[in-house]
C-alpha cells in the first residue's frame, strides 16, 4: 500500500499499546520510520492492541484508516479520514464505524475490507479475540459503505473458531492460489496460519455477466495475465466504461468505451498492475455491476 502517494509501496503498523506506525519504503527497497500517526496534532492511540487497515473509504482518491481495538465501549473499529493530500496524510478525530445503528463491537477487532459478493462494494471482514470472523456486507454505495448485519465466517457449514488459546483472529483476503476465487487466510495469537480455500465456481459464472438492460459483458479468461480481453453486446446503444478497482478502493484502471450498440471486443494492457484480485466494474448507461478479477504475471 502506497501511503504517500510516491509510487513505492509502504507499512502501516499497529502496536499493542494502541498507536499506529507509519514505515515509508526508500527507492533502494528499505523501509525508514517516520514514526506515530498523529491524529488531531496527537499520537493516534485507540487504547489497546491497534490493527490498523488502509482504505479509500469516502471514495475522494485518499486514503483514510480504519483502526481495530482492545476495548469495545464506544465501539471496536474506528474510523479516521484523510483531511491532507494523498501525499501528506493528515488526520483529526475518528468516528465509530456502525453495524445498524449501533458501532461495531467486537473485542480486539482486525479490520479487512474486501469485495466479497462481486458487487463493487468493499465488505467488512473482522477477526476479534474470540477467535471468529465476522462478515459485515457493504450495502451502501461508493464513497458511502453501509453494514447493517453481520454474519461469522463458516467452514463446511459451521461457523469457524480458533480453539481455546488460540485467539485473536487475524484475516487477509486474496485469491492465493491464483484460481480467480477469493480465499481467506488467518493467523492466530499462538504460531498458526491456515488458508481457507474459496469454492469454485464455473468458468460461465466467472465469465459471464448480463445486465437488466440486456447488455451483455464476458470476459475470455479470469484469471487474466498481460491483458483483460472482453467482449460487450448491447441491444441499445449505450455509454459504456470500465474501470478496475484495488484492494483499498482506488480506481487503478478506468476506461471510457464511448457508446456502444452491437457486439464489440475491447483489450486493455494489464501487465503494469501487481499480482492480485481487483473489482471489474462496469457502468451501462449508468447501470453498475462488478466482478472480480484475479491479474497473475
Amino acid at each position: 500500500m502506497d501511503f504517500n502517494n510516491d509510487g513505492l509501496t509502504d507499512l502501516i503498523v499497529g502496536e499493542s499499546d494502541g498507536y499506529v506506525n507509519f514505515f515509508r519504503r526508500l527507492g533502494n527497497g528499505t523501509l525508514t520510520s517516520e514514526g506515530r500517526i498523529q491524529a488531531g496534532g496527537a499520537d493516534l492511540d485507540v487504547g489497546g492492541n491497534s490493527a490498523p487497515f488502509v482504505y479509500d473509504w469516502n471514495n475522494d482518491g485518499l486514503l483514510d484508516l480504519i483502526v481495530g481495538r482492545q476495548f469495545t465501549p464506544g465501539g471496536s473499529l474506528r474510523l479516521y479520514l484523510n483531511q491532507g493530500t494523498a501525499e501528506n496524510p493528515a488526520f483529526a478525530s475518528y468516528s465509530a464505524v456502525m453495524k445498524g445503528s449501533t458501532p461495531v463491537a467486537y473485542p480486539r477487532s482486525i479490520p479487512h475490507m474486501e469485495d466479497m459478493n462481486g458487487d463493487g462494494l468493499l465488505d467488512l471482514l473482522v477477526g476479534e479475540d474470540n477467535g471468529h470472523t465476522y462478515y459485515l456486507e457493504n450495502s451502501g454505495s461508493t464513497g458511502a459503505p453501509v453494514f447493517t448485519t453481520s454474519a461469522a465466517i463458516t467452514v463446511n457449514g459451521s461457523p469457524y473458531a480458533w480453539p481455546s488459546g488460540q485467539t485473536d483472529c487475524t484475516v487477509y483476503v486474496n485469491d492465493w492460489n491464483e484460481d480467480g476465487v477469493l480465499d481467506i487466510i488467518q493467523g492466530n495469537y499462538v504460531k498458526n496460519v491456515w488458508v481457507f480455500l474459496g469454492n469454485n465456481v464455473s468458468v460461465e459464472d466467472l465469465c459471464s455477466q448480463v445486465f437488466s438492460n440486456g447488455t451483455s459483458v464476458s470476459l475470455f479468461s479470469n484469471p487474466v495475465q498481460g491483458y483483460l480481453r472482453y467482449s460487450v453486446a448491447t441491444e441499445q446503444p449505450a455509454p459504456v466504461s470500465v474501470s478496475l478497482l484495488g484492494m483499498d478502493g482506488r480506481i487503478v484502471k478506468k476506461w471510457d468505451l464511448g457508446t456502444l450498440h452491437g457486439g464489440s471486443d475491447h483489450v486493455h494492457t494489464v501487465s503494469d498492475l501487481p499480482n492480485g484480485v481487483y473489482a471489474m466494474v462496469v457502468s451501462v448507461n449508468g447501470e453498475i455491476s462488478s466482478r472480480q478479477v484475479a491479474v497473475v504475471r
